[in-house]
Order: C-alpha cells, then structure tokens, then sequence
C-alpha cells in the first residue's frame, strides 16, 4: 500500500543513544523490550496504533487537549515553554511522553545557543565550519543527540560544506534541553530526523542512517530544487516505515489514526508491522520515562557544544585605523571604563573582561581613563547618537582611546566606514551572550582575530581590520583541550568532602591546559559561620607560594640585568655577615635550601617579655595557667605580654610597623629579626628547608636593586599581567569584604586575621617577606603561571628570558629534587613527594602552610592552582593533608587528560 497520508516522518532509534550521546544502558534496553512484550498483548488494536503517532501542540492548550485524548497518541512534540505548563495528572503506562520541538535554538544552562547564522559561519574558520557540518552530519546518521533539525528554506549546497558566500548558506536551528533528571518532559530522545517545514514526506533510502552521511541521504531521497525547495523523487511505502521503526507525525492525528486503523483491521497491512512499531515505541516511551538512565554527561554536552563555541568565537573581527594601532594590548597597567549604550549582552562582556583586567567602577567617573568601552547593539544603535556621544567623550575625556563593542547584523552599524572618532571597533554578527564573551576574549588577546571573508560581510569597513593572535589566557572548556570533563566533575566530590569534614571552609580551584582556563572554581564559605561564599575574585593568603609568585620572578628578573650571580656570596651584599659564619653562603645555596640555615626562628615568642611572665610560656597540658592552644598539644601562657618597648596598641614614628589591627612593632626590630637569622646556629650544608634562605634573598635583592620587593613585583609583574588582586598587606587597599580570613590567632595578635598575613615572622618584617606575605586570587596567580609555562613571556611582553625559566624551574642536584627557588616532584619512591605521582620530573611549582599548592607542568602543558584557608580558625587544623585532598585532586587532573 502506498502512502496517502499526510505526514512527516521521525525515524526511532532507541538503541542508539540519548540526551547528547550517552549510550543507553543495556539493563534498561532489556528491560524497555521485556516492558514492551508484556503491554503490547494487552492493547486494543486502537491502542496500539496510537502508540506510533506524534502528535504536534503549538499551544498550552492544544498540549492538555492532546493529551487528553482517548487513545492518547504515544508522543506529543510542543516548544520548551509549552512544555512548562501543567499536564493532566495522568501516569498510565500509555500515556504521551512530551518531547520539545528542538527547532527553536539549542540550549543549555539556561542559554540558548543558536546554530550560527550565515554571517558568523562566513567569518568563522574553517575548522570550525567542519566542525559543525560533522556534528550535523553525524546527528542525522543517528550517532548523537536526540532530536530535529528544520530549515525554512534549504540551499543548493546543504550539508556539503561548500560554501563560498554568505548567500549560499541558511541556518540551521538546534534545540538541547538541559539534563534534568527531575523533569524527562522537557527533554528530547528522538533521533535525528530531517525535518524540513516545507514538505509533507521525508523520503529515506532503505540503508541504514548508520551507514550513510546526512547529505548522501539527502541527495539519494530528495531532488534539489532552486524554485520549490525540496520535492518527492518517490512515494514511500507505509510498509517500509513501520517496518524501519518509524513514528509518524500527523497534520490531521483523527483523520489519519482512522485511515491506519482500517488498513490493519481489513488486512490491508500486515499486523506483524504494527507489533513491530508499537513494540519499539512503547521500549522507547519506557526508555524516556527511565530519566536517571539517560542523563547526558558533561564530557558529551561538551563534545556537542564545542563546534558552536568555536564558530561564534572565531567569528569577531577587529578593525582599527592603519596609522594608530591600539590592539593588540601589551601592557595591562589601564584604567579602563565602560558606557553602555543600550547593549543588551554588556554584562556578558564585563563578567569575561574582569579575567583579565579589572573595571574601578562600572559607570563612568570624573577620572583619568586610558581606555572607555562604548557598548551597543542593534536594540539601541537609532536611539544613541554615536557622534553626539563620541564628541562628549572626547571632550571629557581627552586622554582616553575610544573602543566600540558590537554584537549584532553588521548592516545594523550606524556607520559603513570606521568614524574617526573611534580608535577601534570588535563586532559580533550575532547579539547573544556567548559572543559578547568572545569579543571580551579577543580584545584582551585569549582568543584570535581573523579577517577570513571579512569584505563579504563589512564591506568598506573591512579596509580597516586586522589579524590578532593569542597572548593570554583563554576562559573555555575541557573538551577543547582534550580533557574529560566527567572525571573532573570527582574534584567537586573531593572538596565538598573535605569542606564537610572541616578540613577548611571553603576553596578556589583553577586548572588551565594549553593556555585555557577549563576550570575556575570556588567552593564553600568564607568561615564556619557560613555567612559568606567564596568566589572566584575573592584573595587568599598564598603564604609560602609567596616565594615563587613574588620572590622568584624578582629574582629571576635582577638575575636577567645582571645584579647577581649564583656563585655570589651573601657577604656581597649584606655586609654584616661578613663578621658571622654566614658570609660565604651563596645565592645559590639559598635558593636550594642548602645554606646550613635553620629550619624556623620563632621571632614573635622573641617578643614576650619573660620576666613578667608567670612560669613557662608553653605547656604540653592544657590548664588554668595555660588554656590558649597553640597546637593539638601546645598550650600557652595566658600570662604572656610584649614587652613594652617592641610593641604598641599606637601608631607613632617609633612603633610604625603595623603587624596587626591596633598592634604596631617597633622599627628597629626588623633588624634584629636579620642579626639573630646571621647570629643563629649555623648547620652542615646539607638540604634543609627554611624560610630564613627567603628571608634574606628578600634584603638581597631590594639591596640589588633599590626597591622594596613588594613595589617591584607589583611594577614588573602584576600589573603588566593584569594580575590586580596579587599584593602584599591588603589591609591597606581598604575594603576587606573579599579578603578570606585565616586564623583566629588567639595567641600573638589575639584577633581574628583578615588582610593581614598570617605568618608571624612576615607579620613582623611589615608584611613583606621573601617567604609569605603575598594575597591573591586563583585566576591571578594562573596570568604568572602561565608566564612561566609561555617561558617568562605572556600578553606578548618578554618579563624573563627563556633560557632563565628552564634553568630555575630544573632539578639542580641528583641528591635533591629542588629547582631554584621552586620545588619539584620526588622522584624517589621512597620519599614523600609533594604532588601527584602523575605529575612529570619537568613539572614544578610550591605549596603554602594556609593550604595552598600552586603547580606548572611543562609536559603536559598544565597548570593547578588550589587556593583554602584550612588554618581558619585553628592553624593546627591537618585535615587537608591528612585527606591529602590537593594530591587526590591532581590525581584527578592527571586522569582526565585524553589526548
């Protein structure tokens, strides 16, 4: 018999695979076909042949209606928000399942991600134009996500890539719901099907889709047709569809589920067809109900998503005037602002803009600005007087470089040549959030810039573009790097288990591959308390990391210029070590921790004034004389006073040092602090780790250079970098609100630590030391990661030459596994190592007593950044390492790298 029915055809196969790509899970297969042999004997004729038909709801209320009818049809297909409304409290085993229209965009997160249009794929590069004709060609073959695609009119050239102008091409629109276990109505599991609006048959070869790409079935069932789109070559048997499975969505579902109805009551059809259809209908319906079971997972999503990032990030241009080439931006030491005129996506741009360089305000202020971004879009592009609006700027602001943002239709531009007035231009052909996130990349070089095909798309405002490559980091996802997003997704376990088993309140997480951010994460609270989350542009006290953040690349830089040599004694340039055995020690022995040195001087107990003191200042047993614990069986005197000539509760030109909320050291201890280091007990040259080398190499290198390190690290490193929130004393920046406390130090500064660093010997020296005293963020601290990881260069800005990045981050000695300055992975099994296993001997990087562990490693071209405050409230809390949680989370990192 042939088809005389008005329909459009979705092919069903359940088998494949579900919610973008997860293979269905072979107990619940067996189970669908058990459930399906055990209803179909029960159903009426009628019954069965509704199970096989879609029916389709452009309403809420064609959706209730539909879904009340008796039989039901097995499926309803209405748009996502129709979907949301309240169905029928039904739950009978033949009631409809509701799958979404997957026409309308695709969507994940709660942001809906078109298919690029033809503008953004002219623009795009060719590999990701591939990229996503693969991904459409291998959903049509049934390889991936569940769902359809619809074109309204279909070009010459479809599917095959060949595409030379923009006219050429028309979009296609994809919809992906998101994984939601809790609500399998919103989610789309029907295989991909072509769904063209224009036509009443899809005609399909009788191949399997497996073993076909999607053009060649195109081509083989459908003549293309330049005036009237597609039209039939052939009819298609009822017979042939049945027997491929294949649900039938209706125009007329009375109409048409009548006519079939009497096709297998009189014979014309063969009820072995219909056993065979409503069976793999109704192993689908069960299929679709089972929702734990089909769950996409992150590694899949993003497999399916990656094309479309691709395509609208690699689609934003740039144009600027010849002779005044402000981008690319080198140095990142601005004052930057933005006016917003009218842009919807503006807060999209702002959010990627503050990874790389951080706003003051986000209205404009009666300051000196370097650089004013001018937001807009098509919404309000008639409304603002672009002249108007860059004459007052200029006006106001004389000194600053005007910047114009774009998102949307080129031909939407208030102007078709670049006005004088600006000094750049970054466009968008579309207005979504995903490329204002783009354009903030790529004015801030994380992603490139291309003039592919960019005459057909600006016309004369193409004379004005410009090619940019990538200097800094980008901010984008695991699949892009070849990592496994689900086997990042145990890191989350890990830390939520060590926040619940209080091994710290709360953490930040980053990891960067190939010079992309795939993770930038925080978790947990500021304290106990719970009253604050931490977030990502919140700082924490880096402690030790301090060395290879703030002292090493200072050093590294003077060790650049020529103002030191390894081989150099320290009695070169602190003179009063000439007169102690301490002289002949060399920088290098410092940065190797082979100086003799002790491992700790504990300079704040130097402080107490003994003689008012009432017995021993530290007891191993708690008591009334002793109830401050110090540690797990450390307890001190609450007798103990300063003496009264060190410290102050006041502020004056003796007491200037400022070690605490209203408590000031007195000047001249600082030097005492490196006449006891140079008067101490002095040990065999063998390796012992001490903070006392840092110490010194900090005095040595302001010596060299005639600068306090925190004002060169800041010049020299920081700011350039973009690196803001890396700084010493952030008690003296102002607001603390994003400041993570650390301990509650209930026995030297008797107060709750916020801004201030920790380590008691930094506290005293100001708060600058070679050894700690550094604050900062995740994200910053992955700009100068990545600057070693580059070499010593990032932003295109050399800071250190190559040949001294190599040489510093080298094991050094067979007999220790120490570079210089940066520690290293044991590599003798039977020693402790710092990090990973996994980790390679080229890697490198320091941990910190707060709870921090920064990590490089070159091999895999990786970066590890954990950030907690685990001493909060009690220094002595050991829970992190006794979980060895940042080892587990590095294990974890290793693991997912699969290229």
């Amino acid at each position: 018999m042939k088809d005389k029915l008005f329909l459009l055809l979705f092919f069903l196969f359940y088998k494949a695979v579900l919610a973008g790509g997860l293979p269905l899970n072979i107990n619940l297969q067996k189970q669908a076909e058990l459930w399906a042999d055990s209803v179909y004997p029960t159903l009426s004729l009628e019954a069965r042949v509704a199970q096989i038909f879609l029916l389709n709801t452009d309403k809420e209320s064609e959706l209730r209606t539909a879904a009340k009818l008796s039989p039901s049809p097995g499926f309803l297909i209405a748009e996502p928000w129709v979907i949301n409304s309240r169905l029928p409290n039904r739950s009978g085993a033949l009631d409809p399942v509701v799958i979404a229209d997957i026409r309308s965009g695709y969507e994940t997160e709660g942001m809906e991600l078109p298919f690029p249009d033809e503008l953004t794929m002219a623009l795009s590069l060719d590999s990701a134009r591939e990229a996503l004709i693969d991904w459409l060609s291998s959903r049509a073959a049934g390889k991936g996500v569940f769902g359809f695609m619809t074109s309204q009119t279909f070009k010459q050239l479809w599917l095959d890539g060949l595409i030379n102008k923009p006219a050429e091409y028309e979009a296609f629109n994809l919809w992906m719901p998101k994984s939601n276990p809790d609500n399998s109505n919103s989610a789309v599991f029907v295989n991909a099907a072509l769904m063209p609006r224009q036509i009443n048959r899809l005609l399909l070869s009788r191949r399997s889709l497996n073993s076909i790409s999607a053009a060649g079935a195109a081509r083989k069932s459908l003549n293309l047709n330049p005036d009237k789109s597609f039209v039939p070559q052939t009819e298609l048997s009822v017979e042939q569809l049945l027997l491929d499975g294949t649900l039938l969505l209706s125009k007329d579902f009375k109409n048409d589920y009548e006519r079939l109805i009497r096709a297998f009551r009189f014979r014309w059809l063969d009820d072995d067809l219909l056993e065979l259809a409503c069976k793999k209908a109704l192993a689908f319906k069960y299929c679709l109900t089972n929702s734990e079971h089909y769950r996409a997972t992150d590694t899949e999503t993003e497999n399916c998503l990656w094309p479309f990032y691709l395509a609208y990030e690699s689609s934003v241009s740039l144009f600027q005037p010849r002779d005044k080439q402000l981008f690319p931006l080198v140095n990142l030491d601005l004052n930057i602002a933005y006016y917003n005129m009218g842009a919807l996506h503006i807060n999209s741009f702002t959010r990627m803009a503050d990874n790389y360089i951080k706003a003051p305000s986000e209205a404009l202020l009666p300051h000196e600005y370097d650089l004013i971004f001018l937001m807009s879009d098509p919404s309000y592009s008639r409304v603002f007087d672009l002249d108007r609006n860059i004459k007052a700027l200029r006006e106001y602001y004389p000194n600053a470089s005007l910047v114009m943002i774009w998102g949307g239709s080129p031909a939407m531009l208030p102007f078709k040549s670049l006005p004088a007035g600006l000094d750049a231009l970054f466009a968008s052909t579309s207005n979504i959030p995903l490329a204002w996130e783009a354009m903030a990349q790529v004015v801030f070089n994380g992603i490139a810039s291309s003039k592919r095909n960019i005459e057909l798309v600006y016309g004369d405002l193409s004379d004005f573009s410009f090619n940019t490559g990538v200097s800094r980091l980008k901010y984008g996802r695991a699949a892009e790097v070849g990592m496994d997003g689900d086997t990042l997704k145990l890191i989350d376990e890990i830390v939520e288990n060590a926040i619940r088993q209080g091994a710290s309140p709360g953490a930040q997480l980053l990891v960067a591959r190939k010079g992309v951010v795939i993770l930038n994460k925080s978790y947990g609270w500021h304290s106990y308390d719970k009253k604050r989350y931490v977030k990502n542009s919140d700082i924490y006290d880096l402690a030790s990391v301090t060395k290879i953040a703030a002292t090493m690349p200072v050093a590294m830089k003077c060790y650049d210029d020529g103002l030191w040599y390894l081989r150099d004694a320290i009695k070169k340039y602190l003179p009063q070590a000439d007169s102690s055995d301490k002289g002949d020690i060399t920088i290098r022995q410092l940065l190797l921790h082979r100086s003799g040195l002790q491992a700790y001087i504990p300079f704040h107990t130097e402080i107490i004034d003994r003689e008012k003191l009432s017995g021993t200042l530290y007891s191993r047993r708690r008591s009334s004389s002793h109830p401050i614990r110090v540690d797990e069986h450390l307890y001190m005197n609450k007798s103990a006073v300063f003496k009264d000539y060190l410290i102050s509760n006041y502020h004056d030109m003796k007491f200037s040092v400022k070690v605490a909320e209203n408590l000031y050291l007195n000047h001249t201890y600082i030097d005492s602090i490196y006449t006891q280091i140079l008067n101490s007990r002095l040990r065999t040259g063998d390796y012992l780790y001490s903070d006392l080398n840092f110490i010194l190499l900090k005095r040595i290198l302001e010596r060299t250079s005639g600068q306090p390190l925190d004002i060169m690290a800041d010049k020299l490193f920081y700011k350039k970098l973009g690196s803001t929130t890396l700084q010493f004393n952030p008690w003296q920046k102002g607001s603390l609100e994003n400041v993570v406390p650390s301990e509650n130090d209930r026995s030297f500064r008797k107060q709750l630590l916020k801004g201030y660093v920790h380590d008691q010997t930094a506290a005293l020296l100001g708060g600058v030391a070679g050894h700690a005293g550094l604050f900062g963020n995740a994200n910053d601290l992955a700009k100068l990661m990545q600057m070693y990881l580059n070499r010593g260069e990032y932003g295109g800005y050399r800071f250190i030459h190559d040949e001294t990045i190599d040489f510093f981050t080298s094991q050094q000695e067979d007999d220790s596994r120490r570079g210089l300055g940066f520690d290293k992975p044991e590599n003798n099994p039977d020693k402790d190592s710092p990090v990973s296993r996994m980790a390679s001997a080229k890697s490198y990087g320091h941990s910190g007593f707060t709870g921090t562990i920064v990590w490089v490693d070159p091999t895999y071209d990786l970066i590890f950044i954990f950030l907690s405050n685990r001493i909060h409230p009690d220094s002595f809390n050991r829970k992190l390492s006794l979980l060895n949680v940042r080892t587990k989370i590095q294990d974890v990192i290793y693991r997912s790298i699969i290229d």
